[in-house]
């Protein structure tokens, strides 16, 4: 068996992405989507692994980060989600797992099959009328509806229900019930590394190991009981818990409720914007994909000062606030030249109803927007974190301060 692993640095990366999904379609319901295989995937630090003998290809495996309880730990440690083309015997599959150890550097390799029988132990914390737990494996199986009824996804955008399942070991598993029913969920992976951090957030905050948390859903019958931020919080408790100091996440900068969630009540920081990175389209995403990543650090003083229930976003009332520059007027002004301290970035008011009304000026405000960010955000002297959310009337807008000295250290206090 000759054993291949590869990472996005390989030529053939998005090649083989493709070509394995194209061999597993007899399997499409246990599935990664292709948009987080191609834009997630590698940078929470998995790769791909190939089982072939000769030109038989026998195995596909993709291996996730996965925790230990030392922190820091001794060796990474991977789940090894395997396909095969055939069923294994014994023997083939410690020789899967041998051969990817070996080519991560003697890395520790944990088995998983997503075909297998798989383990849910449901937890429930009732907080009002809403019950926040793992949940059952009819529940995980539920997360799929979900997805298609928020986001009106197709079937190959779907995640998979078993990675809930404590085999595979994700970095987040929650769902929001209420009245006894799935309301919303919120799954994430553990990860390698990550974008570079400012200052010394690396050493403080254990930069090294993270969670990416992937995705968010509440139906929207439920979105008045702020079960967004409730699924948040449980995620950082527990992570926090596990010796992790730093979430990270993706966002789209012109969903102002998400901003308002991100930037206003959790109180995490962006400086660093990805164009375009989602190559698909659904309901909610009908323009090119564009995301600011954004850091959580669970750790510091403004992040874990905020209460579990009763807290309020922070908007900013820019009526009381002429001196912070507005550096665009909708898509009718754009200044791509301030070095004022804070900056004030309009989006839409209502980004979703805009995609769905009128694509073209859609297209605008992000073709606008995307200058914006690309010119501004960054973690160099000069340019800026997005760290609040503001208002003028119906008008929105995401704060930016400037890098300049103090910022980090202000951010980045801890208790």
């Amino acid at each position: 068996m000759q054993i291949t692993v590869l990472d996005a640095g390989h030529p053939r990366w998005q090649e083989e992405l493709d070509n394995c999904r194209r061999d597993l379609a007899a399997a499409a319901a246990l599935l990664f989507p292709p948009h987080f295989l191609r834009a997630t995937f590698s940078r929470i630090g998995g790769k791909l692994a190939v089982a072939a003998d000769g030109d038989a290809r026998l195995a596909v495996a993709y291996l996730f980060p996965r925790h230990v309880q030392a922190q820091p730990p001794q060796r990474r440690t991977y789940t090894l989600r395997a396909h095969w083309l055939a069923a294994p015997g014994p023997a083939q599959i410690q020789q899967l797992i041998d051969g990817c150890a070996a080519a991560l550097e003697d890395a520790h390799v944990v088995y998983y099959d997503p075909a297998g029988p798989h383990s849910y132990y449901p937890t429930h914390q009732v907080i009002g009328p809403v019950d926040i737990g793992r949940p059952t494996a009819e529940e995980a199986a539920a997360s799929r509806q979900i997805q298609r009824q928020v986001w009106g996804a197709a079937e190959e955008s779907l995640y998979p229900a078993d990675l809930h399942s404590a085999e595979f070991g994700a970095g987040t598993s929650l769902v929001a019930r209420v009245d006894g029913q799935p309301a919303g969920f919120l799954f994430g992976f553990y990860r390698f590394g990550g974008s570079a951090l400012p200052a010394d957030w690396a050493g403080r905050f254990r930069g090294e190991f993270r969670l990416e948390s992937q995705t968010l859903a509440v139906l929207p019958e439920h979105r008045g009981l702020r079960i967004a931020n409730l699924l948040k919080k449980f995620q950082a408790d527990r992570a926090y818990d596990e010796g992790i100091r730093i979430v990270n996440w993706t966002s789209d900068p012109l969903q102002y409720p998400n901003a308002a969630l991100n930037f206003g009540l959790l109180r995490a920081i962006s400086c660093e914007f990805l164009p375009d990175m989602y190559s698909f389209r659904n309901e909610l995403n009908r323009v090119d994909a564009s995301r600011l990543a954004l850091t959580w650090l669970i750790g510091a003083q403004r992040v874990r000062n905020t209460p579990l229930v009763g807290a309020r976003a922070n908007v900013l009332d820019l009526r009381r606030r002429p001196e912070i520059e507005r550096v665009n007027d909708g898509v009718m002004r754009v200044d791509l030249n301030s070095a004022a301290p804070l900056i004030a970035i309009e989006i839409p008011e209502n980004w979703t109803l805009l995609q769905q009304l009128d694509l073209g000026a859609a297209q605008r405000w992000r073709a606008i927007t995307d200058r914006l960010f690309a010119r501004y955000i960054g973690s160099a002297p000069g340019q800026y974190a997005v760290t609040g959310v503001g208002a003028d009337g119906d008008r929105r807008y995401l704060l930016a301060e400037r890098v300049e000295e103090g910022l980090w250290e202000r951010l980045g206090r801890e208790e």
